[in-house]
């Protein structure tokens, strides 16, 4: 008997930067092969300080992508030629991601 697994194994990209890289860094998660992405805007505080968003939106914006092994590597050697002068943090985790076919209409 032939069992089908329903996950598939890919790389959870996590990446923190100042709210103002929105549309930079989505650019060039599109431009790098990410099928995918949710941003959210954050605040915290770590290395750089405090970065709490308010009415300027002055906070920070987290990005998660579940990208293969490939693109994932492409994103952190980008962030890391593109964005060495900005605020930002970015980190990868090995995850097993549900898989489903392309056009899988979910909402009924």
């Amino acid at each position: 008997m032939t069992t089908t697994s329903v996950t598939t194994h890919a790389k959870l990209v996590t990446i923190v930067a100042a709210s103002e890289l929105w549309d930079r860094l989505e650019a060039g998660l599109r431009a790098l092969g990410a099928k995918g992405y949710t941003f959210a805007a954050v605040s915290g505080w770590g290395q750089h300080g405090p970065r709490a968003g308010g009415i300027l939106h002055s906070g920070n914006v987290r990005v998660e992508a579940i990208v293969t092994d490939e693109v994932a590597d492409a994103i952190l050697k980008h962030l890391a030629a593109t964005y060495s002068n900005f605020e930002l943090t970015a980190y990868i985790h090995e995850v097993e991601a549900l898989v489903r076919p392309a056009g899988t209409n979910l909402r009924r």
